[in-house]
């Protein structure tokens, strides 16, 4: 019994890990000149029910788990999760907004080791400033530059093969 223990304490000590299927990670759409503002603008709101064709027209980029970026008292932009109520909507998903927009690094840990995310395609809806650190976060070398202030059609797409994460970019625009 001791030896079967001693054998099953390294596997204990370690969180299992977790291999989605695929992440999407996409900006929020457009954005107030007035930056106190926390919404969408117009143009956003059209722009984020766009997204829902986009990612309901492929099977393969249907998400099961919708996530955004939680606004805080420092950062009061509700913009990731107005982006993403649409698709959360039109699929019957519940927006999950478990860590402010620099807690990039939490978000990945929780999506490379969390059981619920394994084989499952998530889309993710952050602020640009952090996309890149999330991205290299989840493993991505080297680090994706800076995302362009004026890029709202930009899609991240994460894919694992065989535990290696793989980055292809693409614009809907």
């Amino acid at each position: 019994m001791k030896l079967l223990a001693w054998c099953l304490l390294p596997l204990l000590a370690f969180p299992a890990l977790a291999e989605p299927a695929r992440i999407f990670l996409i900006r929020h759409a457009e954005k107030p000149e007035d930056r106190s503002d926390p919404h969408l603008t117009a143009a956003g709101r059209e722009r984020a029910h766009r997204w829902v064709s986009y990612f309901t027209n492929s099977p393969t980029r249907q998400p099961t788990i919708v996530l955004a970026a939680r606004a805080t008292k420092g950062h009061p932009s509700v913009r990731p999760v107005e982006t993403l109520e649409p698709l959360a909507q039109a699929l019957h998903l519940e927006i999950q907004t478990p860590f402010a927009s620099s807690d990039y690094e939490k978000l990945a840990h929780r999506l490379l080791t969390a059981p619920e995310f394994n084989g499952r395609t998530v889309a993710i809806c952050w602020v640009h400033q952090s996309i890149p650190q999330l991205v290299a976060s989840l493993g991505i070398r080297p680090e994706p530059g800076p995302w362009k202030d004026s890029d709202f059609s930009g899609v991240y797409q994460i894919t694992f093969e065989n535990g290696k994460p793989r980055l292809a970019v693409t614009h809907t625009e």
